[in-house]
């Protein structure tokens, strides 16, 4: 069993890295340190998005550059209990929550005429499978990947009380 792991280990690698097989694994992992590093250099200089003053609702673009490739324009959103968060942008897109945790029920989202609204529940952080963690680090974390012409992001969505 651990040899059959030990293969998808390294086809993930290859997969994600594109190294051809004759290339090493310590090649092909730090080819994906780069890319980690390349990313982070990208969202370090982009604003968190908060919801607009005097309102409840966060607004968040989602761009597309010149090889249809979706643009960061947030390193995080940051949202309350009770607020919610509109993502605007190409007629096309979809948002899916991962690891089977979302804010609501719903873990699956598609764009009607380029937008997508997530409304946060006002009793998320007194919810069983949330407050352990919000007692624990003070907001709970959810990760998502938005998904434009096949391709992803994910910016994650953090909910915390203003205490």
């Amino acid at each position: 069993m651990k040899f059959k792991s030990a293969i998808a280990v390294f086809l993930c690698v290859l997969s994600v890295t594109g190294c051809a097989a004759e290339k090493s694994i310590p090649e092909a992992t730090q080819r994906i340190n780069e890319e980690s590093q390349r990313v982070k250099e990208i969202t370090r200089g982009l604003p968190s998005a908060y919801a607009l003053p005097g309102t409840s609702t966060a607004v968040v673009g989602i761009g597309i550059d010149k090889k249809g490739i979706p643009l960061e324009t947030v390193k995080e959103i940051v949202l309350k209990p009770g607020q919610k968060v509109i993502f605007a942008g190409p007629d096309r897109f979809e948002i899916k929550f991962k690891k089977d945790r979302a804010p609501s029920q719903q873990l699956f989202f598609e764009s009607k005429s380029g937008a997508i609204t997530i409304a946060i529940p006002k009793d998320i952080l007194d919810k069983p499978e949330f407050a352990r963690e919000y007692r624990e680090k003070k907001y709970v974390r959810f990760d998502y990947s938005i998904f434009v012409n096949g391709k992803e992001l994910d910016p994650p969505l953090i909910i915390r009380r203003d205490d």
